[in-house]
């Protein structure tokens, strides 16, 4: 794909920052090993493949606020199982450009169509975290042809009720990650990349936090590429569930 401008307006992102930036120290563009960038039509996109070209392919789908460095542990230890995994960070977070346009679940479903298309994907098992659940499910629910046999939803968002014309208090203020780790990394976003907050925003009033029963409802009759039945498999955390520091 020619290396040409977004075909509309966007807003930079970490890419675009010096390298002695702090946000790249705490997520280096090589997190992950052979990443690249894509132009699409809403902004340039990163994305790193892992593991065995000939493995089995799987997509996995961040959340809300942090970017792929999500699937810091998951990614590489699926690709030493022999998977071909595709990591990506969504518009307007990390290494992706933040397009000025409202977020929409299907611009989040369009940038992964034409991710798999730009790597030659004809498709592929899809996981998704949080948001990246809804947008995984609404991918599987509408472009069923893409999608391999699986799609596993983990702790997803999108079965909400719609949210009230006005901006709610949660809504104006910053979103916290529950991975202390990840919580420097959400505010530098907010500080240094300007379509950031707008971004979160757009998602939590417009996009696939809320108001997506009718695609979970939907994925009852898909039939993926082979024209098998697709499988759903749903994960959900037990907030009281101790974590390995607590029990170590």
């Amino acid at each position: 794909m020619a290396d040409i401008k977004s075909l509309f307006p966007v807003h930079h992102s970490i890419e675009a920052l010096p390298a002695s930036s702090k946000i790249r120290s705490l997520y280096p563009e090589n997190t992950f090993p052979n990443g690249a960038y894509v132009q699409l039509p809403h902004g340039k996109t990163r994305y790193w493949l892992l593991g065995p070209e000939g493995g089995t392919k799987l997509v996995l789908i961040h959340g809300l606020s942090t970017p792929a460095i999500t699937w810091i542990e998951i990614g590489p230890y699926l690709a030493s199982r022999g998977f071909r995994v595709l990591i990506y960070d969504l518009y307007g977070k990390g290494y992706s450009e933040a397009p000025q346009t409202t977020y929409h679940t299907s611009l989040f479903v369009s940038q992964l169509a034409l991710l798999m298309q730009y790597i030659r994907w004809d498709s592929a098992h899809i996981t998704g975290f949080s948001m990246g659940g809804a947008i995984a499910a609404a991918f599987a629910a509408t472009l069923p042809h893409l999608v391999e046999g699986k799609v596993i939803l983990m702790s997803s968002a999108g079965v909400h009720e719609l949210p009230p014309p006005e901006e709610s208090p949660a809504q104006k203020a910053p979103v916290k990650s529950p991975i202390p780790q990840f919580q420097e990394l959400i505010s530098l976003q907010y500080e240094v990349l300007p379509g950031y907050d707008y971004g979160v925003k757009s998602c939590l009033r417009d996009g696939p936090i809320h108001g997506l029963l009718w695609i979970f409802d939907k994925l009852a009759g898909c039939h993926v590429r082979s024209g098998d039945e697709l499988q759903v498999l749903i994960i959900h955390v037990n907030r009281n569930v101790p974590s390995k520091q607590e029990l170590d």
